[in-house]
């Protein structure tokens, strides 16, 4: 789903930016090494089979696949994943940098898809329910 840039403060691209780089363009979730911002495929591939070359070496193949890279390059973009789903609060507790396929699962659990459809009816004018 694309999102609605007028939810978002002014100062969201470097908000999200500067959530990429604490995290060093890696997942928080499954520890993919993601696509830097402005980064093309041809360059991350070059990137990414350096650090295979590094760790060619290890028991367990964590090796990616330059053709798996070109054929889904959106795989290995980094989000910024708002974990209340309320994309005016950027406090730093609330921000979690994870890749396409983890910002996806983290937005389709049950739980994740009520929130989003609360907030989304209170948006258009729904009153809230206090219980409690």
């Amino acid at each position: 789903m694309p999102m609605d840039r007028s939810l978002y403060p002014d100062d969201w691209d470097e908000i999200a930016l500067n959530i990429k780089n604490e995290a060093k363009w890696v997942c928080d979730d499954c520890g993919k090494i993601c696509r830097k911002s402005g980064e093309s495929v041809d360059e991350f591939v070059v990137r990414i089979n350096a650090i295979n070359q590094l760790f060619s070496g290890w028991p367990e193949d964590i090796s990616v696949s330059e053709s798996e890279v070109r054929a889904h390059p959106q795989r290995w973009t980094l989000t910024v994943a708002h974990l209340d789903h309320q994309p005016q609060n950027c406090d730093r507790t609330n921000l979690k940098a994870l890749c396409a396929p983890c910002h996806c699962r983290y937005d389709l659990q049950p739980s994740s898809m009520f929130v989003k459809k609360q907030l989304k009816l209170e948006r258009c004018g729904q009153l809230s329910l206090e219980v409690g």
